[in-house]
């Protein structure tokens, strides 16, 4: 089994997340899960941070990472600031998720290893 080292950049979202509105078009949330972002099963270790203030969380064992469209290199950084990161998420996915979404405690930097 080879192992692939992981960096991402975008909203944290699990199957419960996208509950409301699976039920609105019929459709099972964690299938959503699964076509929608990048999804992660099975990922491993404790690097999965908050980009608010860098401290570290359990995930889910199932999840998606709903991405940036921009990411940063070595010599640029992806966004002038959070905030305008921020901006295009909620714009380009705040359709799938609830209302009382976190984002802020959701705009996560995954980095870890998945096996496959």
């Amino acid at each position: 089994m080879k192992t692939y080292a992981i960096s991402d950049y975008g909203l944290y979202v699990t199957e419960t997340d996208l509950e409301a509105y699976a039920k609105s078009i019929g459709c099972d949330a964690y299938e959503l899960l699964l076509e929608t972002g990048n999804h992660y099963g099975g990922a491993d270790g404790e690097c999965y941070h908050l980009m608010k203030n860098e401290e570290s969380f359990n995930c889910d064992d199932s999840f998606s990472i709903f991405p940036l469209e921009n990411y940063p290199s070595l010599f640029k950084q992806a966004y002038e600031c959070a905030e305008a990161a921020m901006k295009e998420l909620k714009s380009n996915y705040s359709h799938f998720l609830r209302d009382d979404f976190d984002y802020n405690n959701k705009f996560v930097r995954l980095v870890g290893t998945v096996f496959g």
